[in-house]
């Protein structure tokens, strides 16, 4: 179809012509999926015509604060909140995490941000905690240790590191979301109408969520 704009209908016999533009896109490294043989290099050379690059959240520097500024001012409007903005450790802490769902997940930490936070200002504690769990680990290639770091590293391995324990541990952005809609329920008595304004969402979002987590 995408040669020759036209297709065979499914059970029919008669070619259908049709016109049209086909967009496509993926998070995933194409190229790479091809050479591994789980992408058709036909397809691939047939879709890659007009190819726009959208870089990942983690990679557009200051965008990021952009963003936070943006999400904190609409949702704080939504959420019927006066909060001013973040203050400089939270801050920090948003602009190490790498977020591997972009801008939606970037959304969703703010939402939590506001629904949780009580003051004038966003602090560490009411950021998700896998957020900092994840801003605070170690970059992938460090730099080589010196032989007395080894040294000190390979004699604290017997020893249980309790903070890497605790990372391990750290709930997942699922759980805190259900949580988060199990309380604003407690609140409200139950009032799936309520609960939704107290979450800033729409009634049918609330729905869709407790059918998501089983808390209807």
């Amino acid at each position: 179809m995408l040669d020759d704009r036209e297709f065979f209908p499914v059970g029919g016999s008669k070619k259908v012509k049709v016109d049209v533009r086909l967009i496509t896109g993926t998070h995933r490294d194409l190229p790479q999926l091809v050479r591994e043989g789980k992408f058709r290099e036909d397809l691939f050379f047939r879709l890659n015509v007009l190819r726009a690059h959208m870089p990942a959240l983690r990679e557009r520097g200051d965008d990021i604060k952009l963003l936070i500024e943006h999400f904190l001012h609409v949702l704080s409007k939504t959420l019927d909140k006066n909060i001013s903005g973040f203050d400089q450790a939270a801050e920090e802490c948003l602009c190490r995490y790498h977020y591997p769902g972009n801008v939606r997940e970037l959304r969703n930490i703010i939402e939590y941000a506001v629904n949780i936070c009580q003051d004038r200002t966003v602090k560490l504690p009411h950021l998700p905690a896998y957020v900092h769990a994840a801003a605070e680990t170690p970059p992938a290639n460090p730099q080589p240790a010196t032989k007395s770091q080894a040294r000190n590293t390979a004699d604290s391995t017997a020893l249980p590191d309790s903070k890497t324990k605790n990372k391990q541990d750290v709930p997942s952005w699922s759980e805190f979301e259900k949580q988060n809609i199990f309380d604003a329920l407690v609140k409200t008595n139950g009032n799936r109408t309520q609960a939704a304004l107290l979450l800033g969402w729409w009634r049918s979002k609330l729905l869709r969520k407790l059918k998501f987590y089983g808390l209807e």
